[in-house]
């Protein structure tokens, strides 16, 4: 018997459509389907923590942060067993997930839990000495965390898509290339970085195609590595990057490499993010688990 677990934002308005869809779900599958509204990330974390093996879906209704609390409340939880199917009703400012997936169109929720049907996806892992996220997309190291460190300090203040322009223009003016070394069994690079993004999606920044090449389910980390290349240069490039094409810059490169990567400021500690959660540290060690979870199928109506 299906048990289907939905945690929304309950500081979020959820908008017509989605309350269309979490109706028809309450209706078809009555006291097997549970709502949860949520404070905050921790409580949702909590939350799914508290969750038996009688979960067998797990839903959430928002944007990248709310499938990234999803994912890390899965891959943290004290059942290493525990393997709900999850899926995502988009209605955050950011759904850079659901596009790298290949979602265009709202897919057929009851149906597809019905069947019982799944696929499953990869999931990257970002590692310091204090903390260890997981992330269905894209970590990035550099500009894209120092955006998000000024992001935080300015959505108290001003709306969400507001600050996100603000806070962009914030971190190009104040931001200074680190010196970093990164590594793996067969890479090296040393030398400044404007960003490393280790994609397991192909999308991230609302709209970016940071590499075109990523795919959440073949088992491969891509990494766009933007080395000496100036603010300037990188915006200059925007345009195209949102439309799915590479930036041409001697310092840009697209690769895949081989798992784990270890990546460390020489001289100071590193701006990171995860699907849009800030991170801070020195060392960093990024990993990928190839097919990890499951996700809910889409089909397109």
């Amino acid at each position: 018997m299906h048990q289907i677990h939905c945690i929304t934002n309950g500081n979020k308005k959820i908008n017509a459509k989605n309350n269309q869809i979490l109706a028809a779900l309450k209706r078809h599958f009555g006291e097997q389907f549970h709502l949860y509204k949520s404070t905050n990330s921790k409580a949702a974390l909590t939350y799914i923590h508290s969750l038996g093996q009688y979960c067998t879906h797990l839903l959430g209704v928002g944007g990248d942060g709310t499938f990234n609390v999803l994912i890390n409340g899965v891959c943290s939880h004290p059942d290493p067993t525990f393997q709900p199917i999850l899926g995502i009703l988009p209605n955050g400012t950011g759904n850079d997930f659901y596009r790298s997936a290949g979602f265009i169109q709202t897919y057929d929720f009851i149906n597809n839990i019905k069947s019982g049907s799944f696929e499953h996806f990869d999931i990257g892992v970002l590692e310091t000495a204090d903390e260890k996220r997981y992330f269905a997309n894209i970590a990035d190291i550099g500009f894209g965390g120092a955006v998000v460190l000024e992001l935080l300090k300015f959505r108290k203040n001003f709306g969400p898509n507001f600050s996100y322009g603000l806070a962009i223009v914030k971190t190009f003016l104040r931001y200074k290339r680190p010196i970093v070394e990164l590594q793996t069994k067969d890479f090296h690079y040393s030398g400044e970085l404007l960003l490393a993004a280790f994609c397991n999606g192909s999308i991230f920044g609302d709209g970016l195609h940071i590499h075109p090449d990523a795919q959440i389910n073949d088992g491969k980390l891509k990494l766009t590595l933007l080395g000496k290349v100036s603010l300037f240069d990188y915006l200059s490039n925007v345009l195209k990057v949102k439309r799915g094409k590479k930036i041409k810059h001697t310092e840009a490169h697209y690769l895949q490499i081989s798992f784990p990567i270890y990546l460390r400021g020489v001289a100071e500690h590193l701006h990171a993010e995860t699907d849009g959660e800030y991170m801070v540290g020195r060392e960093f060690k990024i990993d990928l688990y190839p097919g990890k979870l499951k996700l809910l199928p889409f089909t397109q109506l």
